[in-house]
């Protein structure tokens, strides 16, 4: 095979997501489909509406939002499984995502080059190393497993509402004031135990939410690295309930309310950067099943102060 080299445009033939959910600019791969390479820059009145992808830091500095950038990752590496996948009439799926570490948040007008190496195959699944860097500085590095799916089968999965939306408080809105409300992942506190840390909040996938024309146009699913973004919010919330101050460690879990799990993250490290949060690492995202719009969530984080260094 000769080299590949993809345009946005190019993309959308290897790629089911479309409009600001099709995040890179160009991306590059080998012949041997071991290496990729993406670079993406957000303009000011970006032209692709990519600004939905940025928050603001405890500075008021428009920066990405960190699970958008281990999207991004991720999209640059299903360059490397694409033709591998698409003879089987699939496309590529993540089912886990492990050694998360963030160092830097680009801006506005930087550019991120993203890099994928693939690592090994097993099982059906592939594993590739990822890495990212702007200006010369680093920005992430994340280790994905990806799997394969078929598209029919995707978008035959049901939607599945609360049975009994579950009784709650509103989330105080002045927590997440640092970014627009499509980022933002939960909708109630459903129960907060001081005893244990442990805090369960709710959330509904909405019908309207600006990510679901591109992701996917005819099989929409919610992000599985918004369903993490939900697991940090709650980790932040129940921050403020039980007082901590400095950097925490949660544990997080994604349930339906039928007790079915979702999402598991293991050691999720939030720090606090100006009274904003940042997501310094995680250990472990395992994603279990899929979210449609209008999909009831029950989100649940146990957090500890963060061990010091």
């Amino acid at each position: 095979m000769p080299d590949l080299n993809l345009d946005h445009h190019g993309l959308q033939a290897w790629l089911p997501h479309r409009g600001a959910n099709l995040f890179i600019d160009h991306v590059w791969a080998n012949a041997e489909r071991t290496r990729a390479t993406s670079r993406t820059t957000i303009a000011v009145n970006d032209p692709r509406g990519r600004e939905l992808l940025l928050r603001r830091d405890g500075a008021g500095r428009r920066c990405w939002s960190e699970p958008l950038l281990l999207e991004l990752m991720a999209l640059s590496g299903i360059v490397l499984v694409h033709e591998k996948l698409a003879l089987m009439n699939q496309v590529s799926v993540f089912s886990m995502v492990s050694r998360v570490a963030y160092h830097y948040l680009p801006g506005v007008g930087e550019e991120v080059v993203g890099h994928a190496t693939l690592e090994r195959s097993r099982s059906g699944f592939t594993i590739f190393s990822t890495r990212a860097e702007a200006a010369g500085r680093t920005v992430l590095e994340a280790e994905v497993m990806s799997g394969g799916a078929i598209m029919a089968d995707i978008a035959g999965q049901p939607a599945r509402p609360f049975n009994a939306t579950p009784s709650g408080t509103p989330v105080d809105p002045s927590l997440f004031a640092w970014k627009p409300a499509h980022l933002r992942g939960i909708d109630s506190v459903v129960s907060a135990d001081a005893a244990s840390r442990t805090m369960v909040c709710s959330y509904v996938y909405p019908a309207t939410h600006p990510f679901v024309a591109g992701h996917f146009p005819d099989a929409p699913l919610m992000m599985g690295v918004m369903q993490w973004n939900a697991c940090c919010d709650c980790a932040w919330a129940a921050r403020a309930r039980f007082g901590l101050r400095g950097a925490i460690t949660a544990q997080c879990r994604i349930l339906r309310d039928s007790g079915k799990e979702v999402l598991d993250v293991r050691e999720l490290v939030i720090g606090d950067a100006d009274g904003v949060p940042m997501i310094l690492s995680t250990k472990r995202l395992a994603f279990r099943d899929v979210v449609r719009p209008t999909d009831g969530l029950l989100i649940e984080a146990t957090i500890a102060p963060a061990p010091a260094g």
